[in-house]
């Protein structure tokens, strides 16, 4: 009989799967963060000016996102308009005529 050695993985959709090196990069940047609020709360001056820099571009995003949120929900309120102008080559559905033909890749 012909059996493969290893079964074959199957997905899980319960479970997400992590690698070990994922996990230890996330353990390890948790370590280095919390020896970081550590230094900054013993008084070192550039422990606390990475925490701020940290913090200030972690805002940045959290600003970003909330602000994409706000449009998101006001762009959902308002009633959809046609967006296809009169004029446009795609009003139909369809592809624009070429103009000119494609060319021979092999060449």
């Amino acid at each position: 009989m012909n059996t493969p050695a290893v079964e074959p993985l199957l997905k899980s959709r319960l479970l997400p799967r992590f690698t070990f090196r994922f996990l230890f990069l996330v353990t390890f940047a948790g370590a280095v963060l919390g020896a970081l609020v550590e230094a900054a709360f013993t008084g070192y001056t550039i422990a606390i000016s990475l925490l701020v820099l940290l913090g200030s571009g972690l805002s940045f995003f959290v600003v970003g996102f909330l602000l994409f949120l706000v449009q998101w929900v006001m762009a959902g309120l308002q009633p959809r308009r046609d967006l296809v102008e009169a004029g446009s080559p795609f009003a139909d559905g369809q592809l624009p005529p070429q103009i000119l033909p494609p060319t021979d890749p092999s060449n």
